[in-house]
């Protein structure tokens, strides 16, 4: 399923945005026919800004640039460069990444186009295979529970991921308790600190997206765009500030790759993380509210749709919220296994595990840390 590695030098900058264009255009899918415009700029070389037409391939025209597209996407030469050096690990959410691009008309094409200039390691992907193996010798796919340990030791935790296995831990006693915190202690407490970057010219303290979410609340909306548009921090890098009470649980700070904030306001009908997998062990502290999991087997991979383009973690075509037969017609064989995350429950997905996430209570926070190793 590996796509071509890129190139990840260039003699001068107009190699490298052509070889961004190409970019694009190898990793682009569409597999439901959208059609759409996004004109692409380059500041630094306006002469090789481009316009990408979504079609059954994404097409890259350079003529009459003048014109109106749905979407607009100014992006630094620097940034482009660093797409190319980074295409194995970099993450749209890091503030040194997003926080230089401006975005304007309809986001959801700037998102789609996105997806579409990043690729898995060879790590990643035999990760995913062996986890593929795994899963279908003992028979995942078929699972009606999730295990759950109470208090358990740091060597059972080792013992159940290498089994590649859901694990549910209880009696968890951080400092302060889950039941402890608020939107508004949140605010008072972090109330500096950014949690959230979405642009170059947008960003959010925790006292700003406080009063967002109190805002959403009061006034809800559907119209959600991921990465974009709706009141959630979707994993967002956590302040240091808030390391002190929302850090590791379990082993070393250093065993594990900087947490993520999952903070906010969403709909029960809407996920707060689309379906997907991820290449490593996840650890994820439920704190304020609860939360649904819906964990698909890594056998199950030809029913789920997967795409192509994808890094850190390997989002799906199919949607379980709003399923589509007829364009995903195996995904009517796959198979669910449900779990309700609690305040001051952490649930274990070792790598491999398609998973799909819900609010079952508004607001909503948890917060995340993926196993090194």
């Amino acid at each position: 399923m590996n796509i071509a590695y890129p190139a990840s030098e260039f003699e001068n900058d107009v190699a490298a945005v052509e070889g961004f264009a190409q970019l694009l255009q190898t990793g682009f899918e569409n597999p439901e026919g959208i059609r759409g415009t996004v004109r692409v700029t380059i500041p630094e070389h306006p002469e090789q800004s481009f316009i990408a037409r979504y079609s059954d391939t994404l097409l890259i025209e350079r003529h009459d640039m003048d014109r109106d597209t749905d979407t607009q996407v100014i992006i630094p030469i620097a940034t482009i460069h660093r797409i190319f050096n980074e295409f194995e690990s970099l993450d749209w959410r890091d503030p040194d990444i997003i926080g230089t691009i401006t975005f304007t008309g309809d986001l959801s094409f700037a998102n789609h186009l996105a997806r579409s200039c990043i690729r898995p390691s060879n790590w990643t992907l035999a990760r995913f295979r062996s986890a593929g193996r795994l899963h279908a010798a003992r028979g995942y796919r078929d699972l009606t529970q999730i295990e759950y340990l109470h208090q358990p030791t740091q060597r059972q935790i080792l013992e159940a991921m290498a089994k590649s296995r859901p694990l549910v831990i209880t009696g968890l006693e951080p400092s302060p308790p889950c039941r402890d915190w608020s939107l508004d202690k949140l605010a008072e407490r972090y109330g500096d600190a950014v949690v959230r970057v979405r642009s170059a010219t947008l960003r959010q303290t925790m006292a700003e997206f406080v009063a967002e979410l109190k805002a959403f609340e009061a006034n809800p909306y559907d119209n959600m765009i991921e990465g974009f548009v709706k009141p959630y921090t979707e994993g967002a890098a956590l302040p240091e500030q808030m390391w002190a009470d929302f850090g590791p649980l379990f082993f070393e700070r250093e065993d594990f790759i900087p947490p993520q904030l999952w903070l906010g306001s969403v709909p029960m009908h809407i996920p707060t993380s689309s379906l997907h997998r991820d290449p490593l062990t996840g650890f994820l502290l439920q704190v304020i509210g609860r939360k649904r999991l819906d964990l698909y087997s890594a056998d199950q991979e030809d029913l789920l749709y997967p795409m192509k383009s994808y890094n850190n973690y390997q989002p799906c075509w199919f949607k379980p919220e709003a399923p589509c037969t007829d364009l995903y017609p195996k995904a009517k064989d796959a198979k669910c296994l449900s779990v309700t995350l609690n305040p001051g429950e952490l649930i274990i997905q070792p790598a491999g595990w398609f998973h799909q996430v819900y609010a079952i209570d508004s607001p909503n926070m948890s917060v995340s840390y993926f196993w090194r190793y």
